[in-house]
């Protein structure tokens, strides 16, 4: 399997190297005579897209980033938790260790989030949460940063961010670094790092880590990543190619199953998977104002899953299962950036996506009952997008057309304008129309399957207000409004998957940052949601009220933040207890970072410091006082 995938990965880089080649050979023919004049320009090929456009500049609407810098701050004890210090992301998670998490946008169903690792989509078309992602799968250790556009945006990434989208980078050049870290809950934490100059232009980085934590004999995870980048800067070029490994067992009560309150029967659900991505990226300067961009990626994903069943209670109960399902995602990705004059920008390009999925296994009705299935899809798509800015008044436009299989083809569209009311003040206005493509689980699943479904719809709208002064005082306030359509539902009476919900979400992001003085600053950012749903319709895990206070404190060799997270009240469900409202919370946290010399840092980091007993999920009880300590050496 390893040896497949290092062919893959050669036979990539090889087809990359020789178009680099043609191409700056073309290059060299066709500018020979200005070639003095470009050299500035070549220096110049951009490394970094931002999230939400490929454009070289960043998008119009709301994108928050956590940098590499502030995940060292935070130090968080996952992803998951990471994702808890970015605004406006309502986050929930089965119990303390081994459950599912989730995360919405806006009111979002949970896989309406497109999740991206360096670009490359990674949502798993194939298990029964219709796309969504698992992020014990990365490792903190392994990030970068992390870029989240809140809002649609299918018309770059295609029929999956249909309310927003997750960019995951994945670390880049460092000195070496290993940490440790050991807590409550018997966490262990390990990662080593490091980064080396093979020749003047060509880098590799390295980076292996695991994570354990296990919190009683029900739950429990322990996750192993590596990841490789190679990173090649040619005279009129740029090239990475990047390999990341994942494998993860996990055991936690079962979703829905009412977790250590109120399972029926008390076993826990054991979960094991095993990701691999390959992915190559180049950039080329044909000329001064065109560049040329190409992407390749192939992921591979496993998992097993030995679900015990859930006893009926207020709603059917669930049969024990043992299902494996594999989901294989190729991608092609090709545009040009043409820069046509210092205020208009255009993109064109194509991308070719191929997806295959299977089940296979079990489930326990008093004998065996077979679910297996296999699926496949192609999809081929074009896209445009441009940029246009006249004095104090930016436009961005795109469009995309998808053709996949079995289903009719689609034409979505984005229009954002962004007005500088002064160096210091901006508005900006979004509009997105996008779909998302059923996942496979809800096509072809032998018993709730549906071949008949049509794709999910989504209208959103945003309008916003930023503005700043100096570095002291900044605040921005976003008001939204999504519909969603011909959602995805089970229909118990006809025992199947069916279309027929609309959802409409809307609400208002605030957001601020204060410095009060040159060491102290206080960051608060608060989110209110109102849903308006059809009748019978329940959207869970969505409080209407959610937010975070941070006050960060530096003094000389110190870096400390103490953190508050709230939410209000919401629905929730589950197979014994029916829906229920859990009571709202909030949690209060703390971190800290002490440089003790050029090579040592030490670590320290407590959760709900407090010991507040609160739900995320009913039964899913949370209260225990998570304490951490670490060391990292950097050489």
């Amino acid at each position: 399997m390893l040896f497949k995938y290092a062919v893959i990965a050669a036979s990539i880089a090889s087809s990359f190297y020789t178009l680099a080649n043609d191409l700056e050979q073309i290059g060299r023919t066709d500018t020979q005579a200005q070639a003095p004049e470009l050299s500035s320009e070549l220096a110049s090929v951009e490394q970094i897209k931002v999230t939400g456009t490929r454009l070289p500049d960043a998008p119009v609407g709301a994108l928050s980033i956590i940098s590499r810098e502030e995940i060292e701050q935070i130090n968080p004890a996952s992803t998951i938790d990471l994702l808890r210090r970015v605004p406006h992301l309502d986050i929930a998670e089965n119990g303390n260790a081994g459950g599912f998490s989730y995360v919405s946008i806006r009111g979002g169903e949970f896989n309406f989030t497109l999740v991206m690792i360096d670009g490359v989509a990674v949502n798993d078309s194939t298990n029964s949460r219709g796309g969504g992602f698992d992020f014990n799968q990365v490792n903190p250790a392994a990030i970068e940063r992390i870029e989240v556009y809140r809002g649609g945006i299918n018309t770059i990434y295609g029929g999956e961010a249909v309310s927003g989208v997750i960019n995951i980078i994945t670390r880049e050049q460092t000195r070496p670094v290993i940490s440790l870290e050991a807590g409550s809950n018997r966490q262990l934490n390990a990662s080593l790092t490091g980064s080396h100059a093979v020749t003047e232009n060509i880098d590799l980085l390295l980076s292996a880590s695991t994570q354990n934590k296990t919190v009683s004999d029900f739950e429990s995870v322990h996750s192993r990543q590596g990841l490789a980048k190679l990173s090649v800067d040619g005279e009129r070029s740029q090239y990475n190619a990047l390999v990341t490994y994942n494998s993860t067992d996990v055991e936690g009560f079962t979703e829905d199953s009412g977790g250590e309150l109120l399972a029926i029967p008390r076993i826990s659900e054991a979960r094991d998977s095993e990701q691999w991505l390959f992915s190559t990226t180049g950039i080329w300067s044909v000329k001064d104002s065109v560049k040329l961009h190409g992407n390749l990626s192939f992921l591979e994903r496993e998992e097993s899953i030995n679900n015990p069943g859930i006893a009926p209670g207020v709603f059917d109960g669930i049969p024990a299962s043992l299902i494996t399902s594999e989901y294989e995602r190729g991608e092609v990705d090709l545009y040009a950036d043409w820069r046509v004059s210092p205020e208009t920008s255009f993109i064109a390009g194509l991308n070719l996506r191929q997806q295959d999925g299977k089940n296979r296994g079990t489930l326990d009705f008093g004998f065996p009952l077979p679910v297996d299935y296999d699926f496949s899809q192609d999809t081929k798509s074009a896209f445009v997008e441009a940029q246009h800015t006249i004095d104090a008044l930016t436009i961005q436009g795109s469009i995309r057309y998808d053709s996949p299989d079995d289903f009719d083809s689609e034409t979505s569209f984005r229009l954002g304008a962004n007005y500088a009311l002064d160096e210091t003040s901006k508005l900006f206005a979004v509009f997105n129309q996008g779909y998302k493509l059923p996942s496979f689980f809800a096509l072809a699943h032998p018993l709730v399957g549906n071949a008949d479904l049509q794709p999910e719809r989504s209208d959103n709208f945003e309008l916003g207000f930023e503005h700043s002064i100096g570095n002291d005082l900044s605040y921005s306030l976003v008001y939204f409004y999504n519909q969603f359509e011909d959602l995805i539902d089970f229909d118990a009476a006809l025992f199947t998957n069916v279309n027929r919900n609309a959802v409409d979400t809307q609400g208002i992001e605030f957001d601020t940052r204060f410095a009060l003085s040159n060491n102290v600053a206080l960051t608060a950012n608060v989110r209110y949601l109102d849903i308006d749903a059809d009748q019978g319709v329940t959207l869970r895990k969505r409080p209407s009220w959610a937010g975070n206070l941070q006050l960060d404190y530096t003094y000389q060799a110190l870096s400390t933040a103490i953190f508050v997270d709230f939410r209000d009240e919401f629905l929730d469900s589950a197979i014994p207890t029916g829906y229920v409202e859990l009571g709202g919370y909030a949690t209060l946290g703390a971190s800290a970072l002490y440089d003790f010399n050029e090579h040592i840092d030490i670590t320290f980091n407590i959760e709900n410091a407090l010991g507040k007993e609160y739900q995320d999920a009913v039964g899913f009880v949370q209260d225990d006082i998570e304490v951490r300590f670490g060391l990292i050496y950097a050489f």
